[in-house]
């Protein structure tokens, strides 16, 4: 019965120290015999106290553990910050130094089988050749190519790096007509060094790419409407920490892009520095997650202690 349950239960104790009479024993041993709750309830009673913390233990284990908890979090947030330090100095270091067109800054030299063979300057530690259709380029198929080469130096080339004089060798493409293009990435005309000119009347200029720009106004308007929701939500303590979380990345996207581009918007070598912001912006991602959890954790820590 219900009622002899909880009778049973409020001498358990007394029972469990011999302290009750023996009818009071009687009556509880026999039902012990047949309540499974009830045994199971003097069996944690007469547990040994090693093995069952005593009550006023378990807010002290609970506040170790956040203890641990916020070590742990504090080490890989150190762990990730300085990950991306040195993320960010390699896109420092690694950032391109773009030549502009010189007439000692690469000596073009035509092979036997149509081929040229571009040998720069020693100053250049690195260079791309990008390939394009030019439709209107040949004479009687209407068609040709052309060839765009850019040619920089960085710091990180400078100093870790022993490639030696930099050379390349360009064949025609389907025997078909082609010229070459030095872009100078300096808002100047590109130079033809081979073949003939694409246009007859001004030059090409190669500008910037403007991507980069549009992605980090479109991420500081993800955090501005993130900002309003969480105004809207701010009393739904369910709602609050999960829309903090996600305003958290477009605040590292704009601190990735200030480590790779600074106060810049545009770029000329757009692939390489949007790579590196997305990888840049994971690292500062995470490591922005885990100062909020360890912000949050000090709070409950807090609100523990003043309890």
């Amino acid at each position: 019965m219900k009622n002899e349950c909880s009778i049973v239960r409020d001498i358990l104790p007394l029972y469990a120290e011999n302290m009750t009479s023996p009818d009071t024993a009687g009556f509880v041993r026999e039902h012990l015999k047949t309540c499974a709750g009830c045994r199971k309830e003097y069996e944690h009673i007469k547990e040994p106290e090693a093995v069952r913390p005593p009550a006023s233990a378990v807010p002290l284990m609970k506040l170790r553990r956040k203890i641990r908890a916020k070590k742990i979090q504090t080490a890989l947030f150190t762990a990730v910050l300085v990950i991306a330090l040195l993320v960010s100095a390699f896109a420092f270091l690694s950032a391109p130094e773009f030549f502009p067109y010189s007439g000692n800054l690469m000596s073009v030299t035509e092979n036997t089988d149509n081929s040229i063979t571009i040998t720069f300057d020693e100053k250049v530690t690195d260079y791309s050749c990008e390939l394009y259709r030019e439709p209107g380029l040949g004479t009687g198929s209407g068609e040709g190519y052309s060839y765009h080469i850019e040619a920089w130096t960085s710091l990180w080339d400078r100093w870790f790096s022993a490639r030696g004089v930099q050379s390349t060798t360009i064949h025609p493409k389907d025997n078909l007509p082609f010229t070459v293009y030095y872009v100078s990435n300096n808002n100047l005309e590109d130079v033809c060094i081979y073949g003939p000119s694409l246009t007859e009347n001004g030059g090409l200029i190669t500008l910037p790419r403007l991507a980069l720009g549009y992605y980090l106004l479109s991420a500081i308007a993800c955090f501005g409407i993130l900002l309003v929701l969480r105004f809207v939500f701010r009393r739904r303590e369910g709602v609050c920490p999960w829309i903090e979380r996600i305003m958290l990345y477009p605040v590292s996207y704009a601190l990735g892009h200030l480590c790779v581009l600074g106060f810049k918007t545009v770029s000329y070598s757009m692939q390489r520095d949007f790579m590196l912001i997305l990888f840049l912006s994971v690292l500062i991602y995470c490591g922005l997650l885990l100062a909020h959890n360890i912000f949050r954790l000090c709070r409950e820590l807090r609100d523990t202690d003043e309890g």
